[in-house]
């Protein structure tokens, strides 16, 4: 009889904790990218097809990541900037931007698939240009996630360069006596120096693959104290 009590009792509350769980859901990601006036410049949803704006505050990492991987040309900031991924198939990347300076981003970005790649046109004077975000100082990722695993892409602003951009971000200051781009346990012979070896704060790496074969390549590299970061990143000479 007590028995029967109980499971009437968790039959009639399961509906409330599953409308519970999905208001809690959606309050999260209301809250992580809520909707607002389009003259703000805070990270709001804008136009139904990305998240833009300016962060209150961004979240630190204590450990090492890569916070970019890309390749531009871009000198100053057109009208509307091409953003471009190449290379994923029909496979959606998720795409970000940010800017350390005034805690710019964008994601969640609907991006749509044309000339073998996924593109996505962003108007600079709705936050870029207002808020004189420096075109330096933007951060592009892009990756494709299959089994657990994240295989990033570059993300091509404008026109490429003839190099990848590389940006790791440190929050303290780092020495990297290892720092190795292999391909099937190939090392690439390459001479990956850091840009900048700052207190804290972003560092960047420039590789130029010359003939190097398309296909997947990884980025390993270690610090002064042993510490390491691996990724894997797809390369083609048909995107640069």
């Amino acid at each position: 009889m007590i028995m029967k009590k109980k499971k009437l009792l968790l039959s009639r509350l399961f509906p409330f904790f599953i409308s519970v769980y999905l208001l809690n859901m959606t309050s999260l990601t209301a809250n992580a990218c809520p909707t607002g006036r389009p003259r703000d410049i805070s990270y709001i949803r804008r136009d139904n097809n990305r998240c833009e704006g300016i962060l209150d505050s961004r979240p630190i990492s204590n450990n090492f990541e890569l916070v970019a991987f890309s390749s531009s040309n871009l000198t100053n900031y057109p009208d509307t900037l091409k953003i471009r991924v190449p290379g994923t198939g029909r496979d959606k990347p998720i795409i970000s931007i940010q800017s350390y300076t005034k805690n710019y981003r964008l994601d969640e970005v609907e991006a749509i698939y044309r000339d073998s790649g996924f593109i996505f046109d962003l108007k600079t004077n709705t936050i870029l240009q207002r808020v004189k975000i420096p075109f330096n100082s933007l951060l592009p990722l892009a990756f494709v996630e299959k089994n657990s695993r994240r295989i990033y892409y570059p993300v091509i602003l404008e026109q490429p360069s003839n190099a990848y951009k590389f940006v790791i971000y440190t929050r303290n200051r780092r020495t990297f006596p290892k720092v190795e781009i292999s391909q099937n346990g190939r090392i690439i012979p390459s001479n990956l120096q850091p840009r900048n070896i700052p207190k804290r704060g972003q560092i960047t790496f420039d590789w130029q693959p010359r003939n190097n074969p398309a296909g997947t390549y990884q980025f390993y590299l270690e610090d002064g104290n042993g510490r390491s970061i691996s990724f894997s990143f797809k390369h083609d000479l048909n995107w640069l």
